[in-house]
């Protein structure tokens, strides 16, 4: 049996989120994840068309709480911006399949509307068993 890695974007999705709330992260990897060494952040606020605009913090563990090589500020983005290809931030330190990723994140209370969400995408290489005929 061979094993190939093919790309996998995991969601970590907090939705319903009301003005000045701290959100709780826990996101468990599953174990045929080789590692995850990108990720997206993607705020989505009903009737923001004007401006970008800071909505938030957000900062976690991971590798079971081994490390926090992250934290960063959460912005929303206009329609016609979302449109564009999001660029990966890249990871100091690759997140390893089958760990927790634990943190939070807090509003900040500057969104034009309540309540909204918050996506963060990890981009991570996926194992697949293939089955060899011979």
């Amino acid at each position: 049996m061979k094993k190939q890695l093919r790309r996998k974007w995991h969601i970590i999705l907090m939705d319903n989120i009301v003005s000045g709330e701290v959100k709780k992260i826990t996101f468990k990897l599953p174990v045929n994840i080789h590692r995850c060494n990108g990720l997206i952040l993607s705020g989505n606020v009903a009737g923001n068309t004007a401006k970008n605009f800071t909505l938030g913090r957000i900062s976690f563990f991971i590798n079971d709480r081994k490390s926090q090589p992250l934290s960063y500020l959460v912005q929303s983005k206009p329609p016609a911006l979302q449109k564009r290809k999001y660029e990966t931030l890249k990871l100091e330190e690759e997140i390893s399949g089958g760990s927790y990723v634990q943190g939070y994140y807090q509003d900040l209370a500057s969104a034009v509307s309540f309540p909204y969400k918050v996506r963060i995408y990890l981009d991570c290489l996926q194992q697949n068993n293939l089955q060899s005929n011979g």
